[in-house]
């Protein structure tokens, strides 16, 4: 099958949008969804010709769309230039020669996915590796059929992001043994923020090995001053025997086609090596479930690297389902230096 491929314009929003909505909206409707195009839970400012409107607005952004033979739109596809993605960490290879495929930045007409993809992904990657733009990404819901025709360009699955309710009561796990918890306020920053510290140094070792410069550190240690001052917010350490065994950070979930409203967003979870595989982080968990329930949130977000060996079987087993998956394809340099 052929497909005609040509730039995108804001004439051609209103019809992306039903596609995107058709997309999301079909059978396989990934978990957590809360609609794009209006017809779900989803915030005004998810409206799928606003959030298009916003991506192909964005500074550099390529965008393409393709077309059947009977004239028919068959996908879309915008990318643009970011610095970073968002958490000012280096694993997000936030640098000047990245580009992302947001949310709501593609849709493929469904059974058509990875001839569509093929298509508009040559158009589009090959402006942004003109323009110096060798590290691409893409976040898109945790479906597997899409994601299998990011895969077959080239793309792995870098980050899971995943979704949990929060209920009024619910099965609590067992004590450890002299383990106590408490509230974390803004005197305890040089413990959370150690903490922050040491699990930002932990993505340096297998199998992530992401760079983790002495800079960023130091912003780790101050990363949640403001959270801990604010009500909005909740933090706990675990504390054994005198030391701080663990922590974990509550905030507000930024808004997005996957997070319902009324989120809060597990931002950090880090337990002492000396005092894994015991139960904390499931006690730790627990207490801020029960802090965010009284709040008034009802889901708990998170995102995880894949190839973490603390974080990837962790989550998932205490109750966090996928609903996004963010991929990653770094081109080899040598590409740029074609003349």
């Amino acid at each position: 099958m052929t497909f005609a491929i040509a730039p995108m314009s804001a004439e051609h929003v209103p019809e992306s949008a039903a596609l995107l909505d058709r997309w999301y909206g079909r059978a396989r409707r990934p978990r957590g969804y809360a609609g794009v195009g209006g017809r779900g839970a989803a915030a005004p400012d998810h409206d799928g010709e606003a959030v298009i409107s916003a991506l192909l607005g964005a500074v550099g952004a390529q965008s393409a769309l393709a077309r059947d033979s009977r004239s028919r739109l068959a996908g879309y596809l915008i990318a643009a230039p970011t610095e970073g993605l968002g958490d000012e960490r280096p694993d997000d290879h936030g640098h000047a020669g990245s580009a992302l495929v947001g949310h709501g930045g593609h849709a493929l007409h469904p059974g058509q996915e990875t001839a569509v993809l093929r298509e508009l992904y040559a158009a589009v990657s090959e402006r942004l590796v003109a323009r110096g733009r060798l590290v691409h990404h893409v976040w898109l819901p945790a479906d597997d059929t899409v994601a299998m025709a990011w895969f077959r360009l080239g793309f792995g699955l870098e980050q899971l992001r995943g979704l949990m309710p929060v209920r009024a009561t619910g099965r609590q796990p067992r004590g450890v043994e002299g383990l106590s918890i408490r509230r974390a306020g803004p005197a305890d920053l040089a413990a959370v923020g150690r903490m922050a510290a040491d699990a930002a140094a932990h993505r340096r070792q297998a199998g992530m090995f992401q760079p983790q410069p002495e800079d960023v550190l130091i912003r780790q240690r101050l990363r949640y001053a403001d959270a801990l001052a604010d009500p909005c917010c909740g933090a706990w350490l675990a504390v054994r025997r005198g030391e701080e065994a663990g922590m974990i950070v509550l905030t507000p979930a930024p808004p997005g086609p996957f997070i319902p409203e009324a989120t809060a967003e597990l931002a950090e979870a880090y337990v002492e090596p000396s005092s894994r595989g015991e139960g904390v982080s499931r006690v730790l968990l627990a207490t801020a479930l029960a802090w965010a329930y009284g709040r008034g949130y009802r889901q708990v977000a998170a995102t995880w690297p894949t190839a973490s060996r603390l974080s990837a079987g962790h989550w998932p087993s205490l109750g966090f389902a996928p609903v996004a998956y963010r991929l990653c394809r770094v081109l080899d340099p040598r590409v740029a230096e074609r003349d």
